[in-house]
């Protein structure tokens, strides 16, 4: 046996050590070797020394050692190799040195290795290395030469040199390339290589921009340097040599705020601009306002479905490069159902039939063998008609033992959608049925067959009621050629049309673009935050929204403090932070008054879990076990103290280590990458508001208090994750196999049958890393600590919510008391009659809703109203994201109130709070106004950035102001006035007294409370201000217990503990 297998051990932590120059352990590289050395040493097994000896001895210097073997003690065989100036080696030629791995003494001790290990074994270890790397350069040399062979055959390789001189001669080129031409990732590479530097290439979602840059790298062999790279919302593998970035066009936009004119980029490329979303739409006039200053700048439009009419009249000198696409034949067939619908009265959860998709599904069994692969897509509009359709397919499914079911939207988890890219066993086909996430947004292999229902669910949002609409309608004709093309994509397909060649024709050539069709809010706060000094009726859009909208839009957020309504062309300090976060208008406010209250720690995860996809899983509805399992989980007051509760407690199973978190999630269907997701933005909107100095920095405080032991252990933290994100991006994904006879109800079973290899997944290991370094050091007590919810902090929170969500809230309906099942009623101004949306906290728990002491006129001091974060108008208008809150909080954040009567108050003309008594009456209107008009001062100080103390007289008056017992009945007007003038108001319109004090701060004087409860809330208060002092101290240092002090004290670093201890021992000299 040859000498290198009995120290195999020795030589492999020699040669693959952590610093190693071939390849670190557990790399892709190391893997591929262990398999070929455990091939090598089958076969030496199997041969005598003296055969291998003799062919070790042909070679006895080999590419590794040759250009170091002179004056190596026992490392060559013979004379070292003559080598020429530049170092290569000179006479006849070797097919040894054609290796591009060279190892020299400082990579590989040999005088420390051969120690321990003979000669003749670092000899023969080496040769195997060597010739493990031309096994795999001959292999990498196939892919490279088959790589090459697909970008020639590529349509737009054929448009390359008319691009480049288009470009050359033009500022601004559309390209529109259809389908499968490879614009996406060629056009990058052809820029490159003709000179272009600093381009950037836009893409809508953020899986694409990584996925690109992947790719591009990997066909330029640049995958190990930063020449290409991506930057997203929470990640970016930029540096100062990257040349090609990929970024998101929210990220572009965020840049332009700075930087107007790019002065950073050469070549902008906007690919995918057919999608209109409202982001690309003002990208689009954005640069072409650019494009006129800087006329340096080259700007590129691309899509596959392109408006190409439109762009040509927005950009007249632009030229328009066609590319054709790259499709297989796709045999078209019209095959509309027999009956349309069923009962036009029947619910909508009905009202599709799944027989028609069931029945191509039989016809394809019988017109195509098994044995010819191709896998079939289904186009539906919306969840429950997958439902309906995905459980009659699994039935024909199981009968037939030919199919695997599976389901693909956005609700799922991550790794529920990945399913869909496994491979179906041999004879056996996968039917997805997915809404048009797959029309653009993923490519799935194997597809050959595509099913089109025709129709797909639009959101669509009115101003004047403040409602978004999640509608059906036909697709455009653009859309119905993307589907259709998904068939042709990797070999022949098929693709059948559920509806007639006659109801094709007359739809629209292009879906409606989103500017005229959803909230406007966030984009006329991006055109006025960019300082562009003009009227956001007058900007140059691509396609103008409607004015009726846009007014109304304007009006609103002056009406929110968030434009001024002086001068519409600029926003108010409020208004400018809103436009540094990234969420809607009502989250941000929040975020402020949460500075304002000293609340911010729950109002970030409060925040930020508003701002992602719900957490929980479609499962977690469907199945009974995860209905019960988180019943613990909800909360009586709503989803934004559910939404706590879940992160509270993901928190606490992380910290405790007795549960993997994985399986938690699971078990409670929770997708726990929403809860990663949520930990970032938390830090992300913390930093934004640091930066306007709304909070104290915590993460410089933080650092200053680190030894410097544990300031390395944190460079190191940060560098093993740039590595651990730079092999998962180099290491492709494992092509799995689907098990037969498990559908997409069952396919998460296997998942819980591996979870104990997951860790090992350089995914698994990014996420606990980041996870790790967000929450850093004592971090993770710190946000256990910081999301205790006692009453006096869920009554602030309440205000906070309130506050942030007006307008928007709802007075329950009187009959709801009398109503079975989970059905509630609510009446908001701008809509009566809308239901509490049954996925929610209060939809599921309607008992809560319900009070106990109430008299026979409903007059009861614990009246509440629903404020909700979204008015979703499906099969009924529901309130999605909703919580309960004291009504009396309205008196303090209304924007009008009229005393109608003397036992009568009037909130926006909406909201009548009848109370039993005139004294009651008064004194919650006094009190709510003291309330109010310290809140707004204390707000103002903050958005200046004054010094202006600790809140605690205002948590006070909050409290004491929510603990009032003064009974009334609610009633609500039938048709309230759309906008009302500020302040407080008589019945006869006349300023009412109060009214000149919602600007006045002063709250001395005022009590609402007895002296004995004011102590106990004081002390309250108190106890939780010592508590909140004593985290920052610990955050401010390590702890130290002190035996003399009999105290535990802390210190910024171990050299005040020392000095301290020492001050204690010379007392006592």
């Amino acid at each position: 046996m040859a000498d290198w297998v009995e120290y195999r051990p020795q030589l492999l932590r020699a040669y693959f050590a952590s610093s190693s120059p071939i390849a670190p352990p557990e790399s892709a590289f190391h893997k591929e070797f262990l398999a070929f050395l455990s091939r090598c040493e089958a076969k030496v097994v199997s041969a005598s020394n003296a055969s291998v000896k003799k062919k070790l001895d042909q070679h006895p210097l080999t590419a590794f050692g040759a250009a170091v073997a002179e004056g190596v003690d026992g490392c060559g065989g013979g004379a070292a190799v003559p080598c020429n100036s530049n170092g290569v080696p000179e006479g006849p030629y070797c097919k040894y040195f054609a290796s591009n791995i060279q190892l020299t003494d400082k990579a590989v001790d040999r005088f420390q290795l051969m120690r321990n290990v003979p000669a003749e074994a670092v000899r023969q270890f080496e040769h195997i290395i060597a010739l493990y790397q031309r096994f795999r350069n001959a292999k990498n040399f196939k892919k490279l030469k088959k790589l090459k062979q697909s970008q020639l055959s590529l349509p737009i390789y054929q448009s390359r040199e008319e691009i480049l001189t288009k470009l050359a001669e033009n500022q601004i080129v559309v390209i529109a390339g259809d389908t499968g031409c490879g614009k996406s990732t060629q056009l990058p590479q052809y820029l490159l290589n003709a000179g272009y530097v600093k381009i950037a290439c836009t893409q809508p979602r953020r899986i694409a921009c990584t996925a690109l840059a992947q790719r591009v790298a990997c066909e330029m062999l640049k995958q190990f340097d930063s020449h290409i790279a991506y930057q997203t919302r929470f990640d970016k593998t930029k540096t100062s040599a990257t040349r090609m970035l990929f970024l998101t066009e929210g990220v572009l936009l965020r840049q332009m705020v700075d930087d107007p004119g790019l002065q950073r980029y050469d070549v902008l490329i906007l690919d995918e601009v057919h999608e209109r979303n409202i982001s690309g739409d003002l990208l689009v006039a954005l640069l072409r306002s650019a494009c006129q200053r800087r006329t340096d700048l080259k700007l590129i439009l691309m899509s596959a479905t392109i408006n190409i009419e439109l762009f040509q009249h927005f950009f007249p000198e632009a030229p328009v490069i066609s590319v054709p696409g790259r499709l297989y034949p796709i045999e078209q067939r019209y095959m509309p159902p027999l009956i349309r619908e069923l009962d036009p009265t029947a619910k909508k959860a009905v009202r599709i039939d799944p027989g028609p998709y069931v029945n191509i599904l039989q016809l394809i069994d019988k017109k195509y063998p098994s044995t010819e692969r191709g896998d079939v897509l289904v186009f539906l509009n919306g969840i429950s008609e997958i439902s309906i359709v995905a459980d009659a397919c699994k039935e024909f499914a199981e009968f037939t033992k030919r199919w695997i079911v599976l389901i693909l939207h956005s609700t799922l988890s991550v790794e529920e959608q990945q399913k869909v890219f496994d491979l179906a066993p041999m004879g056996v086909r996968k039917c997805i049925l997915s809404t048009n996430i797959a029309e653009t947004s993923v490519t799935i292999d194997e597809i050959r067959f595509v099913i089109d229902s025709g129709k797909e669910n639009l959101m669509r949002y009115d101003p004047s009621i403040r409602t978004h609409r999640l509608t059906e309608s036909w697709i455009a004709k653009a859309s119905a050629d993307q589907r259709k093309g998904r068939a042709g994509r990797t070999g022949p397909g098929v693709c059948f049309r559920l509806y007639s060649e006659e109801e094709f024709t007359k739809m629209e050539d292009f879906t409606l673009p989103e500017i005229k069709r959803v909230a406007l809010d966030s984009l006329v706060i991006q055109i006025l935050d960019m300082n562009l000094h003009i009227d956001v009726r007058d900007f140059p859009f691509l396609e103008r929204p409607d004015m009726r909208p846009l007014n109304e839009t304007l009006e609103a957020l002056k009406a929110q403090g968030v434009v001024d309504s002086r001068n519409e062309k600029t926003l108010t300090p409020l208004g400018i932070i809103l436009a540094k976060l990234p969420v809607d208008v009502a989250i941000s406010k929040m975020l402020i008054y949460a500075c304002v209250l000293n609340q911010l720690d729950i109002a970030l995860t409060i925040a930020a879990s508003l701002s992602v996809q719900s957490p929980f899983t479609n499962r977690s509805f469907r199945d009974a076990d995860c209905i019960q399992g988180r019943q613990h989980l909800l909360s009586d007051m709503g989803c934004p103290f559910t939404l706590i509760r879940v992160y509270r407690e993901w928190l606490r199973v992380r910290h405790e280590g007795v549960e993997d978190t994985r399986r938690w999630t699971r078990r409670l269907g929770i997708e726990e990458a929403r809860l990663y997701e949520i930990t970032k933005l938390r830090r992300q909107f913390r930093e934004i508001l640091e930066q306007n100095e709304l909070v104290p920095r915590r993460e410089e405080r933080e650092w200053a208090a680190l030894s410097s032991r544990e300031r390395r252990l944190l460079v190191g933290e940060k560098r093993k994750l740039f590595e651990l994100k730079k092999r998962a991006g180099h290491e492709g994904k494992r092509t799995k196999v689907l098990r037969e006879g498990q559908h997409f109800d069952t396919i998460m079973e296997r998942n819980r049958e591996e979870e104990s290899h997951l860790l090992a997944n350089a995914q698994e290991q990014i996420q606990h890393l980041e996870f790790s370094l967000v929450t850093g050091g004592k971090g993770m007590e710190r946000e256990l600590g910081s999301h205790r919810l006692d009453d006096n902090i869920a009554t602030e929170l309440k205000l906070v919510l309130a506050a942030g969500l007006y307008p928007q809230y709802g007075v329950l309906d009187p009959t709801n008391n009398f109503r079975e099942g989970h059905d509630q009623f609510a009446h908001t101004p701008s809509k009566p009659f809308v239901v509490l949306h049954p996925n929610s906290a209060l939809g599921q728990r309607p008992d809560v809703l319900r009070l106990d002491d109430l008299d026979s006129e409903a007059h009861s001091a614990q009246h509440q109203l629903i404020y909700f974060g979204l008015l979703l108008e499906t099969t009924k208008p529901y309130l999605c994201n909703s919580c309960r809150i004291p009504a009396t909080f309205l008196l303090v954040i209304a924007r009008n109130i009229t005393c109608v009567s003397p036992c009568v108050l009037c909130c926006d003309g909406f909201v009548e709070f009848h109370f039993l008594k005139a004294r009651h009456c008064d004194h919650s209107l006094e009190f709510a106004c003291r309330v109010r008009s310290l809140f707004l001062q204390s707000v103002e100080h903050k958005l200046r950035s004054d010094d202006y103390g600790d809140c605690r007289e205002l948590e006070r008056l909050i409290i004491k102001f929510a603990r009032l017992q003064h009974p009334f009945s609610i009633r609500r007007r039938i048709d309230p006035p759309k906008s009302m003038e500020y302040g407080v108001f008589t019945a006869d319109g006349m300023q009412h007294p109060l009214s000149a004090s919602l600007v006045v701060s002063s709250a001395d004087g005022f009590d609402g409370a007895g002296d004995e409860e004011d102590a106990e809330l004081d002390a309250q208060l108190d106890k939780r201000r010592a508590e909140e002092e004593q985290q920052q101290q610990q955050q401010k240092g390590r702890e130290y217990f002190c035996d003399v002090c009999a105290c535990t004290l802390w210190f910024a670093d171990n050299v005040q503990a020392i000095k301290h201890k020492k001050g204690h021992q010379q007392q006592q000299q």
